[in-house]
C-alpha cells in the first residue's frame, strides 16, 4: 500500500535532552499539548514511551471527536519514537504511522513529526495532505510552547498567531 508522507520540523530553544523528555511523554501528552482533547496510556503501558507502549487519544474535530489508538513500533531513546495508529473512529483512515523526534542541526535543537498515511478512499490522501501538515505544525507548536514557556494546553489557534513564522 502506497502511503503519503508529511514532514514538519521546527527549532526549539532547549537542549536535545529537554526536548526528548517532552516528546517522550507518550501516554499523557494530552496533559501538555492542547492539540489533543485528552490522552491516556492503555493496556498497562506507562506514560513514557517505549517499544510496544499503547495509548488512546481524543482529537477535537467539531461535533464528533476523532478517537485513535496507537502503539509504538520503533523507539530510539533520545532520538525518536514511531507509532502505528491501529484503531480509529470518526476519521477516514486506512493506515497511519507517525514519528516524533529530536535532532540537532547546525548546533540548534529541532523537534519533528513525520506522518505516513493512507485515507479511505485513497484519493483523499493527497487532498488532505495540507490539513495533515497543518496538524503536524499545530502539534509541534504545542510542544515548542510548552518547552520554552512551561505553559501547557494552550489553544492551538492562539499558538498559530503567536508562532506565525515558525
Amino acid at each position: 500500500m502506497k502511503l503519503t508522507e508529511v514532514y514538519y520540523e521546527m527549532p526549539v530553544e532547549v537542549s536535545p535532552e529537554q526536548a526528548w523528555e517532552v516528546i517522550n511523554r507518550y501516554g499523557d501528552v494530552g496533559d501538555i499539548n492542547g492539540v489533543l482533547k485528552s490522552s491516556k496510556a492503555v493496556n498497562g503501558s506507562a506514560n513514557e514511551g517505549s517499544l510496544g507502549a499503547d495509548r488512546m487519544c481524543v482529537i477535537p474535530n467539531g461535533k464528533k471527536d476523532i478517537l485513535v489508538w496507537e502503539k509504538i513500533i520503533d523507539f530510539k531513546e533520545g532520538s525518536h519514537l514511531t507509532y502505528d495508529v491501529y484503531q480509529w473512529e470518526n476519521f477516514p483512515l486506512n493506515k497511519m504511522h507517525n514519528t516524533f523526534g529530536v535532532k540537532v542541526k547546525g548546533g540548534k535543537t529541532y523537534i519533528y513529526q513525520r506522518s505516513k498515511y493512507r485515507l479511505k478512499p485513497g484519493f483523499l490522501s493527497g487532498i488532505m495532505k495540507g490539513k495533515l501538515r497543518g496538524g503536524a505544525r499545530e502539534a509541534l507548536t504545542g510542544f515548542k510552547h510548552f518547552l520554552e514557556t512551561g505553559q501547557a494546553r494552550v489553544d492551538p489557534k492562539v499558538l498559530k498567531k503567536q508562532y506565525r513564522a515558525v
